[in-house]
C-alpha cells in the first residue's frame, strides 16, 4: 500500500486495529469492509466485500477491505 492511500485510509486502518481482536474471534477468516471510522460488514469473499463497498459507498469514495486473520501475509517478490 503506497502511502498516500495508507493516509487516505488511515481512520479506517485505525478502526480495523482497534477491533481486530474482536474481530478474530467473531469473523475469522472473513472480509472486513470498514468506511467511514466504522464497520459495514464481513463477507466471505474479497468480491462480495467489494460489492457491498460499492453499494454503501458509490464509485470514488474511499473503504477498506480486509481479511480479519491474527498476521497479514508477507509476500516477497524477486
Amino acid at each position: 500500500m503506497t502511502e498516500k492511500a495508507k493516509a487516505a485510509l488511515q481512520q479506517e486502518l485505525d478502526c480495523y486495529a482497534s477491533n481486530k481482536a474482536e474481530w478474530l474471534n467473531a469473523h475469522p477468516g472473513e472480509f472486513a469492509l470498514v468506511g467511514k471510522k466504522r464497520a459495514v460488514g464481513f463477507y466471505p469473499t474479497y468480491e462480495a466485500a467489494f460489492e457491498a463497498g460499492l453499494e454503501e459507498f458509490g464509485i470514488g469514495t474511499d473503504f477498506l477491505i480486509k481479511q480479519v486473520v491474527e498476521h497479514d501475509p508477507v509476500f516477497v517478490i524477486y
